[in-house]
């Protein structure tokens, strides 16, 4: 989702690759929410010694281009909160974890940082690159903690997981990376309804 320009409040949104494969399959999107992000705003343009007073300090940023909407939902690391939540982080996660191999895991423990203890909506936008312990067909869990496992794949792979907090709103993606596995003759973009290969992705937090 993204502004066309900044002379009117007109917004573009636009499906993710993923979303719109779904729906040429006949799929329901069964969107519910969406992300704002302020990736492209440089705020140290704002001028506090702006010769013309204080409606001049945020000049530079109003005429700024901004960004249109993209269909990968992986270019944002960024968004905006409610103001309450001002000062808060999502730690206790990497960005990547990368050459993992059939069968390893990772333990994900996220902790919000400045704001109360709160769980945790884990997506995986991919179950046949990894895919959740002891729920192999959920795209989705929701925890404090989750342990994930790199999936049996005939090619090298890599998916997302987003990580969001429930109360703060706080969101994270990581990028897993697991290696091909020799014995297997599963593709990597294979849909299934189990098994750990696999599952049908169900938007939630991105349209």
């Amino acid at each position: 989702m993204g502004f066309l320009d900044n002379s009117s409040i007109t917004v573009d949104a636009i499906l993710t690759k993923r979303g719109r494969e779904i729906l040429a399959q006949g799929g329901n999107l069964g969107i519910t929410k969406f992300a704002l992000s302020d990736e492209e705003v440089d705020y140290t343009l704002y001028d506090v010694t702006h010769p013309n007073g204080t409606d001049s300090y945020g000049t530079v940023i109003e005429n700024m281009s901004l960004l249109e909407a993209t269909p990968n939902r992986k270019n944002f690391n960024s968004h905006l909160i409610n103001q309450s939540q001002a000062g808060t982080q999502l730690k206790g996660l990497q960005a990547a974890y990368a050459d993992l191999t059939h069968g390893d895991n990772i333990t994900l423990t996220p902790e919000t940082e400045g704001g109360a203890t709160e769980l945790y909506t884990f997506i995986i936008e991919n179950t046949t690159v990894v895919y959740f312990q002891g729920g192999q067909s959920q795209q989705q869990q929701t925890a404090s903690t989750v342990t994930i496992i790199a999936g049996s794949i005939q090619s090298a792979a890599s998916t997302t997981v987003t990580i969001t907090g429930i109360e703060s709103g706080l969101s994270k993606v990581i990028t897993v990376g697991v290696k091909k596995d020799v014995a297997s003759s599963t593709p990597p973009d294979q849909s299934s309804s189990g098994g750990g290969a696999g599952g049908t992705y169900v938007p939630g937090t991105y349209g």
